[in-house]
């Protein structure tokens, strides 16, 4: 698919962007609904707490206390995570460089690898997190006007039920911790010589960090 998909992806995300990325992932959402397949998110909730069971207290030089921290932040989230809500196939990994644009336009997406059947909701903290941070004084915050052109690029197609916005600041908190763990994990574990580069944890800790001062949907919207 990346050979065929023409365009590329940005440096950077306007809010027409992110809208336009919220529609389309609704569109992905409900053109899934046709296909007759199920795959498990091998990194969703239930799977959190083995891979924090992995990751050693070499992992505090980072950030002071972070093992219990995201010990903390694991208990609580479990506690609140939603047992049931509108369920789908989503893209799951709807990174800057995921997204293909041509003459500055939305395109397509690329690198299905990690796609699985989940909360669809989930989809959107996950690009909340991913798309809609800033920089500022050093500490990632977050951009509401990325977030809400993105929430709301995605309720042009699917209106969000409810419930999907009751839990949608512990979705984002869950997505944040998330790539907290696999990116502690892959610190600790990558060897030097691979190829690989190795992503900050950091980053996503200040988002966990942003995440637990918030509560209602209309923060991020």
């Amino acid at each position: 698919m990346v050979s065929f998909l023409e365009g590329k992806d940005k440096i950077n995300l306007t809010n027409k962007d992110c809208y336009a990325v919220g529609k389309n992932a609704a569109l992905l959402h409900i053109a899934a609904k046709k296909l007759r397949l199920y795959r498990k998110n091998s990194l969703s909730v239930n799977s959190w707490g083995p891979l924090l069971d992995r990751i050693d207290k070499r992992i505090n030089k980072l950030s002071d206390d972070l093992i219990n921290i995201m010990k903390y932040d694991l208990s609580d989230i479990k506690k609140k995570w939603p047992k049931s809500m509108p369920n789908g196939i989503i893209h799951c990994d709807l990174f800057i460089d995921n997204i293909f644009f041509k003459k500055k336009k939305y395109y397509g997406l690329i690198d299905f690898y990690f796609s699985a059947n989940d909360f669809l909701a989930y989809e959107l903290a996950i690009c909340v997190n991913a798309l809609c941070f800033k920089k500022k004084n050093k500490v990632f915050v977050l951009d509401k006007n990325k977030s809400s052109q993105l929430l709301e690029g995605y309720q042009s197609i699917r209106k969000l039920e409810p419930k999907e916005k009751s839990n949608f600041n512990t979705l984002c908190r869950g997505s944040a911790l998330r790539y907290l763990l696999t990116r502690s994990y892959d610190y600790l574990n990558t060897p030097k010589e691979a190829l690989i580069k190795i992503k900050d944890p950091k980053e996503y800790l200040d988002k966990l960090n942003f995440h637990r001062k918030l509560n209602s949907f209309k923060d991020y919207s």
